[in-house]
């Protein structure tokens, strides 16, 4: 009998500009995020570094359960939920609680600009935990991307000792409280990558957000800062990072990644590194010395090569 030859097909994902739009405008969301922050912590209205880690959570958790009640959908666990295991209501959310504590923290000793770069490369560590324990394969192309961005880590954290500090904090300590937080997120990103298989992508986020703020909440009461922001003047910036940074940024690029091809969608999401260096600049004040310009060059275009490879 003749042998029959599997034919295979390659499926092309076609660009939809409704949807590379979405990507594009939640990434210029969550560029906003650190600048909220900032803004949250300066003045008499305003609260603590924790405290605004706290305060973006638990604005997103409740923006994001009422679009559930508008679109008439539940967020409670059901009985085949459970089926697969719990974890999946608390491993996220205890990274993702972790995540912006030691970034909002960062934000008190270095610029926005660094700590922004050095936690988008959670990328790297989410790709190398996944080669050394779930056996992935990865790329020469890749290799060279994270060799480059590592290089360009270097440059900026060798920026910090020669540009003057946004605060009376340690620069370097700063740049370090970014890469943890790349670390907890490049956590957070795996356990979602898990249980997505299982949930919806916003049921995830809203249980990661509403376990970060009961993990938050004793951790901003531990320290003498402000909790509670006074006015509309400190309230406004909390809102604009738990509504418009958390929320719509997130929810943007959830809704609209399905629209894209994966290799667009993620080199797309690196506008938000750059957009915060820029806002940082013009909002803040924060200035850039050539240094740490070069630095950031070299980890995008790492960044890029780099995630560019592996998706091939």
């Amino acid at each position: 009998m003749p042998t029959m030859k599997k034919e295979t097909s390659v499926a092309t994902t076609s660009i939809s500009i409704p949807h590379l739009l979405g990507v594009l405008g939640g990434a210029a969301c969550i560029s906003l995020a650190p600048i909220f922050a900032v803004l949250s912590m300066r003045g008499e209205n305003g609260v603590g570094s924790w405290d605004a880690a706290f305060w973006r959570v638990f604005i997103g958790a409740i923006a994001l359960a009422l679009l559930f009640g508008v679109r008439k959908r539940s967020v409670i666990p059901t009985r085949n939920d459970f089926a697969f295991g719990h974890a999946w209501i608390w491993l996220p959310g205890v990274a993702f609680g972790f995540d912006f504590w030691a970034w909002h923290w960062s934000f008190e000793h270095t610029s926005v600009a660094n700590s922004t770069l050095l936690a988008n490369t959670a990328i790297l560590w989410v790709t190398l935990f996944a080669w050394a324990v779930w056996k992935e394969r990865i790329t020469k192309l890749f290799v060279a991307g994270a060799v480059i961005a590592f290089s360009g880590m270097t440059m900026l954290m060798l920026s910090s000792g020669v540009r003057v500090p946004p605060t009376d904090g340690n620069p370097v300590f700063g740049d370090f409280l970014a890469l943890v937080t790349a670390l907890f997120y490049a956590t957070y990103q795996l356990s979602i990558k898990r249980f997505r298989r299982e949930h919806s992508a916003p049921v995830l986020m809203f249980w990661a957000s509403a376990i970060a703020s009961v993990v938050l909440l004793p951790v901003a009461l531990s320290h003498p800062d402000r909790f509670m922001p006074h006015g509309l003047e400190g309230w406004l910036p909390l809102l604009g990072l738990g509504v418009i940074s958390h929320a719509c940024g997130q929810g943007l690029i959830a809704l609209s990644l399905g629209g894209l091809p994966s290799s667009l969608a993620a080199v797309s999401l690196l506008l938000q590194p750059v957009l915060t260096a820029f806002l940082g600049l013009f909002i803040l004040g924060q200035e850039l010395v050539p240094l740490q310009i070069a630095g950031a060059c070299v980890v995008v275009a790492g960044l890029f090569g780099a995630i560019r490879g592996q998706l091939r």
